[in-house]
């Protein structure tokens, strides 16, 4: 991530009188620092937003490092009830107002993150790990540094572009032809807003069903809501499982799988970095 000097933003105040030049020169001094900022690389490369979005075609976003501001926001009682005090503060740290942050991809909002986090805190973040193989918690520390992007290359076999960064792909079982698009940090928030309500009211669980309905926005002719959705709780598990691994390789994104050695049946292998509470309130 490429950092900007931004030492000469800020002109020096004119002499006026000798005690008003000392006071002068104090304030200077106190408001010369200005918050650096840093251009963070999109997994997106701007390739898969409207034409209409001020990122399409960009892919780098220019943000703050973070200051007591955004700390502010991160333990505001209000935002985090409303679960909305990591958008807000992403936002506050975004130099060009003009992206919002409900309309990232979910990729790029994460490199935000992971950036904002770096400058907040440092890069290692210490956390509990659970070994895939006996299950039991280790203290574990990953480098955000050693984090990179799963940049877009090239399409996986059977996959193509159509408009507006929407990809088309043929499932193997009902041979239905299907409109995907990624996600953005909106539907993120609308499919967690969905689960903690079934939770709450005590509902089965449909985050699978939930994330299809949210990425499916066309079937062969169709395009009306209700008949995809109809579709989608009746497509085979084949269909199922071949559009969920397609839409992983196509969605651009952060690569947080890391190399774990587990202290207690010495397991190695990778393990996917968890998103905890830590991450942006870490143990001090």
């Amino acid at each position: 991530m490429a950092r900007r000097n931004n030492a000469g933003r800020l002109k020096a105040p004119k002499p006026q009188s000798d005690a008003a030049t000392a006071v002068s020169n104090d304030t200077h001094d106190l408001f010369s620092f200005v918050n650096p900022t840093e251009f963070v690389e999109l997994p997106s490369q701007g390739l898969f937003y409207p034409e209409d979005h001020p990122l399409y075609q960009t892919d780098t976003v220019e943000i703050k490092h973070m200051t007591a501001r955004e700390e502010d926001i991160l333990t505001s009682e209000t935002l985090l009830k409303k679960g909305v005090a990591i958008n807000r503060m992403i936002s506050s740290l975004i130099v060009d107002k003009n992206i919002r942050v409900e309309t990232l991809l979910l990729g790029d909002k994460n490199a935000l993150l992971i950036a904002a986090r770096i400058t907040g805190f440092g890069p290692l973040y210490q956390v509990n790990t659970t070994c895939p193989a006996c299950y039991q918690k280790a203290d574990t520390t990953f480098d955000l540094n050693e984090i990179t992007t799963t940049d877009f290359k090239e399409l996986p076999e059977g996959v193509e572009v159509v408009d507006n960064g929407l990809f088309a792909l043929d499932l193997p079982k009902s041979k239905v032809t299907l409109t995907v698009r990624l996600l953005t940090a909106a539907d993120e928030e609308a499919l967690a807003r969905n689960a903690d309500n079934k939770k709450k009211f005590k509902k089965e669980s449909s985050a699978i069903t939930d994330l299809l309905k949210a990425i499916v926005v066309g079937a062969n002719e169709h395009t009306d809501r209700a008949t995809i959705d109809k579709f989608v709780e009746m497509m085979p598990m084949q269909d199922v499982s071949y559009l969920r691994k397609k839409y992983e390789k196509v969605k651009p994104d952060m690569d947080v799988n890391f190399d774990f050695e587990c202290p207690a049946c010495s397991y190695v292998g990778k393990v996917v970095m968890p998103m905890s509470a830590e991450f942006f309130w870490p143990k001090r």
